[in-house]
């Protein structure tokens, strides 16, 4: 694998990027309430969408596009960019508090989110940690399906769809759940404790997994994508580019890793990284 290369630098923190299937790049800029997309062979990036701290980000196999909402509410946008529905903003007269990413189910249809239950990451683990997994499933409907994290994150499901993998942010721990034939979830196993980088810092953020089944996770922090294999041994570090680095998104013939985040932290300028892998 060789290092990273910056793809292009943004005015201010770049999270939730994605690719499409013809190789556009979606990423977010949540401060400043926008999803841009960089086409291929485009010398810079457009606003596609306007969504209200813009956050994680997936695109369904029909075209849509499922975007979190980090003011509360979860949306379904077109290929124009335009909202065609709230898919949620409250759950059993809940209201989402932060939702923060998104995971498709190939397997059975519709998608998990996490909502991290908090504003910003705490410090210290809470006594009752708020974090919780939905899941929405083909029809639309949604659901809890677990609780109790401490800043629930990045999320992704293994290739087979027997595994939803979760990161715990405040507790920088790495978890997984085994998935029921109706979408739910087992009991929860630690998959990895995630290490702070050079500098001390780092927590898990955003999650992708490749056809092999090997995690790449986003170490906010500490500018840097961890490589794991599925029984959680840490197989890699690699550069991002970006210090707070924040999510991670293959190309479509899975040889480029797309790394989102902000240069220096999450006040400052962004950038999307490329990896050849």
């Amino acid at each position: 694998m060789s290092g990273s290369r910056m793809l292009l630098r943004t005015d201010r923190y770049t999270e939730g990027v994605v690719v499409a299937p013809d190789g556009t790049v979606y990423f977010s800029m949540t401060a400043l309430g926008t999803v841009s997309r960089f086409e291929p062979g485009a010398r810079a990036a457009d606003v596609w969408a306007h969504v209200p701290d813009a956050n994680g980000h997936k695109i369904e196999t029909d075209g849509s596009h499922i975007v979190m909402s980090s003011t509360g509410a979860i949306l379904r946008l077109d290929a124009s960019g335009c909202t065609t529905s709230v898919v949620a903003s409250r759950v059993d007269g809940r209201w989402l508090t932060y939702p923060n990413d998104v995971a498709l189910d190939f397997h059975r249809g519709g998608f998990y989110v996490t909502d991290s239950g908090y504003k910003s990451t705490p410090k210290t683990m809470p006594d009752d940690p708020q974090g919780r997994l939905y899941r929405v499933d083909r029809g639309g409907s949604i659901r809890l399906v677990a609780k109790d994290i401490a800043y629930s994150n990045g999320v992704a499901l293994s290739p087979d769809g027997s595994r939803l993998y979760v990161g715990e942010s405040t507790a920088r721990r790495l978890w997984w759940y085994s998935v029921r034939v109706d979408g739910s979830l087992g009991e929860r196993s630690l998959l990895a404790d995630v290490p702070a980088g050079e500098t001390g810092a780092g927590v898990p953020d955003g999650i992708s997994v490749d056809s092999d089944g090997l995690l790449y996770v986003a170490n906010h922090g500490a500018g840097e994508v961890l490589v794991y294999g599925a029984n959680g041994d840490l197989l890699q570090r690699l550069s991002a580019g970006n210090t707070a680095t924040s999510n991670v998104a293959f190309s479509p013939d899975g040889r480029t890793l797309y790394v989102s985040g902000g240069i220096e932290d999450e006040t400052g300028e962004g950038a999307i990284f490329a990896i050849s892998l």
